[in-house]
């Protein structure tokens, strides 16, 4: 299918701000934190790109290409989505229905193991990253040597679902998905991901580890100095993605108007609220979170590495959307999320 998009344009109501200027109110602050900022902005059926700091002068920062990091996450849980609606998959089986042999020979009883559903709502009892592999997590791109045989020696008889609804953040939890989905399929993760989700949206600049045209990526700032973009070996479902504004606000797009058939119902399984949140009013979906304010109903995620921090939010009730991506790493996160809810408010 091709996806719907329009260039910038202004027309905003008199009453409210052009776009660009609610961008320069609301995230400008953050340039005296961060080097580099690009917001990209869905209102009225127009997209508007506005980048900040060290990237004002970039060609067509529209075609950049960033780290999204954990936004992967909502990505894997379409996948997931759409692997159970094929029956290739249930969202109740336990993880060691489709491991190997003599994991699953370790692990407790089925019905006390984390269920795929379990892993993509962050219910699967695993810390974001279990200390044996914490401490082989070292380095600029830490994630980098995480190889199946790491994953697998970590799951054991202590690998049970927690007895309460309970949200453990895990990128771990989230890693071992996406690499139990491509061996269920016989694909790597990226090669599955892309041909079931991102080809049949149109989003040819997203994917694992690359924009698909060679571009690299914005380059990263940490403490002051330039950081390489994160690989995540066999966790690349957690947060391996890379996309470039176009096609974040493409999918936005996509969100509001799902399209018929497989992918479609796939998003729409995912981006339905099904455990909760971590906060009253946020719940979860397959990967994906939801936040439900008296004004709309929102579907998003964050994320971060050592050199990027990322921002989706979509406004389905408003039709409307910001994306904001910054060059330096998790520690802006809190600094690059307030800014972009109170974007997302503003330009309604």
């Amino acid at each position: 299918m091709r996806s719907r998009r329009r260039r910038i344009g202004i027309g905003r109501p008199r009453s409210v701000p052009p776009v660009e200027d609610l961008v320069r109110e609301h995230v400008g602050p953050v340039v005296g934190k961060v080097p580099g900022v690009v917001v990209a902005v869905l209102a009225e059926d127009e997209e508007h790109v506005v980048a900040l700091g060290d990237l004002r002068s970039r060609p067509d920062p529209r075609h950049d290409c960033w780290e999204i990091a954990s936004i992967t996450k909502g990505f894997t849980g379409m996948l997931l989505a759409e692997m159970s609606l094929r029956g290739e998959v249930r969202l109740d089986d336990p993880i060691g229905t489709h491991l190997p042999d003599d994991v699953a020979a370790r692990l407790p009883p089925p019905d006390r193991q984390p269920t795929l559903d379990d892993l993509a709502t962050h219910r699967g009892g695993f810390p974001s990253i279990p200390p044996a592999l914490l401490r082989r997590a070292r380095g600029a791109n830490p994630y980098a040597q995480l190889d199946e045989a790491m994953v697998f020696d970590v799951l054991g008889r202590r690998t049970r679902r927690a007895r309460r609804d309970r949200l453990s953040y895990s990128n771990f939890g989230m890693g071992l998905l996406g690499h139990i989905l491509g061996r269920v399929a016989g694909q790597p993760y990226g090669e599955l991901l892309r041909s079931r989700i991102l080809e049949p949206l149109d989003l040819h600049r997203t994917g694992v580890g690359t924009c698909g045209d060679g571009t690299e990526v914005v380059p990263g700032v940490r403490k002051g100095k330039g950081t390489p973009a994160w690989t995540f070996g066999a966790l690349a479902a957690c947060g391996a993605l890379r996309a470039t504004p176009a096609d974040l606000l493409a999918f936005a797009r996509i969100t509001l108007d799902p399209p018929s058939g497989a992918v479609g119902d796939a998003m729409q399984l995912a981006m339905t609220p099904r455990r909760k949140g971590p906060a009253p009013d946020m719940r979860i979906g397959l990967g994906w979170m939801t936040r439900t304010s008296p004004r709309g109903d929102v579907v998003w995620h964050n994320g971060g590495t050592y050199g990027a921090s990322s921002f989706l939010a979509v406004d389905r009730t408003r039709r409307t959307a910001v994306v904001a991506l910054g060059t330096t790493g998790p520690r802006l996160l809190p600094r690059l999320d307030a800014p972009g809810w109170a974007l997302l408010d503003a330009i309604a």
